[in-house]
């Protein structure tokens, strides 16, 4: 019966010291684009979505993920390209980015203000925009998510037709 006891103790030991460590290795999933500061050889910018965030984040300089068919490191990819990340928050050294994932369909476009009253006019630009196959558009963060083909207008372009519609971009 001793026995049985300090094996139950055991369980509830390592159980709580397992609860704890998930505790302070806290993991968020974000969502947003590199941003276009340039930070050295350990650390990007994230735009986060849905908010006005853009994140400094430490990397490992080793970590690669595949862009274009090649293996690239995460301060190679270009400003804009959309990005889900595992960020770990560890307090003295900031967030670190455990894991990432990109997508060259996508992208995260930031404005420099984006008033409620001025979505129908974004919605229209985009709308019209060849290419161009799903939006959100988020106000409060003046942010617009948008899935679009690669191989039917590139990054920049769109960046220019939404420019030309009366935009500014951050």
């Amino acid at each position: 019966m001793k026995s049985i006891f300090n094996k139950i103790k055991v369980i509830i030991f390592i159980s709580s010291l397992l609860i704890a460590n998930s505790y302070a290795q806290e993991t968020d999933k974000i969502k947003g684009t590199i941003g276009n500061e340039k930070m050295g050889t350990d650390k990007i910018v994230i735009c986060v979505l849905g908010t006005k965030t853009c994140m400094p984040v430490n990397i490992d300089t080793n970590m690669t993920v595949k862009y274009q068919n090649k293996d690239t490191k995460l301060t190679d990819l270009p400003f804009g390209l959309y990005l889900e990340a595992d960020i770990i928050g560890d307090k003295p050294n900031g967030k670190t980015v455990k894991s990432v994932s990109i997508d060259e369909t996508k992208t995260v476009i930031c404005f420099t203000e984006l008033k409620k009253e001025q979505e129908n006019k974004l919605s229209d630009a985009l709308r019209k925009t060849k290419g161009v196959n799903y939006f959100e558009i988020h106000s409060e963060s003046a942010q617009v998510y948008i899935a679009y083909n690669p191989k039917t207008i590139a990054y920049k372009d769109l960046e220019n037709r939404i420019k030309e519609a009366g935009f500014e971009l951050e």
